[in-house]
């Protein structure tokens, strides 16, 4: 059921962060670090885009199609996340990046997280246009993953560092990206106030 999963996610807030093993970071993919500051910054507003929609599928329950959520979580080998992101048609050419940002817990005012695990992490995109659908995307009938750019990956996370997924072509229209694991539990709040956490799109000429 939906319901103790978002009360689980939702109990979560003020709790410190449970890493209880650690993984190595992948420097490839490691935007920067910092203890004292945000170890990665949102540009100014519209340059940015926040998830449009959230969605949950779970392979236990892969009938089950649940509500958009603020509250992400990503179980070992069960819960799935699918971000949809709509490219306006202004961003035409540019370069669209898929950021993960991950703070420490100490360095978030407005937000929180919960994780367990090694903290690795696999990513897919969908094909231009696909995407979750809130009340019918279930496991069962989640997108397909496309083979491009580089995805699907995976990519080692821990907290106090941002990173880059991948990069690709801005098209306007739907971009969606699936985000799961197969070792970790991570529950946040996705917030774009400083420090951001979560997964968003960033844009450049």
């Amino acid at each position: 059921m939906y319901l103790p999963f978002l009360l689980l996610a939702i109990s979560l807030h003020g709790l410190s962060a449970l890493a209880t093993l650690e993984a190595d970071i992948d420097a490839n993919n490691k935007v920067s670090s910092a203890a004292d500051s945000c170890p990665g910054n949102l540009p100014a507003a519209p340059d940015f885009e926040f998830p449009h929609l959230i969605i949950p599928i779970s392979s236990s329950n892969p009938s089950t199609a649940y509500p958009n959520t603020l509250t992400p979580f990503v179980t070992a080998g069960d819960i799935s996340e699918i971000f949809n992101f709509d490219i306006p048609p202004s961003r035409t050419g540019q370069t669209c990046c898929f950021q993960f940002f991950f703070p420490f817990l100490d360095q978030l005012n407005t937000s929180y997280f919960q994780l367990r695990g090694f903290g690795t992490y696999s990513f897919s995109t969908s094909p231009l246009g696909d995407g979750a659908v809130e009340g019918n995307t279930t496991f069962n009938n989640r997108p397909l993953p496309a083979y491009v750019h580089g995805f699907p990956k995976a990519i080692s996370m821990q907290p106090g560092h941002a990173y880059t997924i991948g990069t690709t072509l801005c098209v306007p229209g739907r971009m969606s990206i699936t985000m799961s694991s197969s070792d970790s539990n991570l529950a946040w709040f996705q917030d774009f106030n400083p420090c951001p956490i979560g997964l968003f799109i960033t844009y450049s000429p």
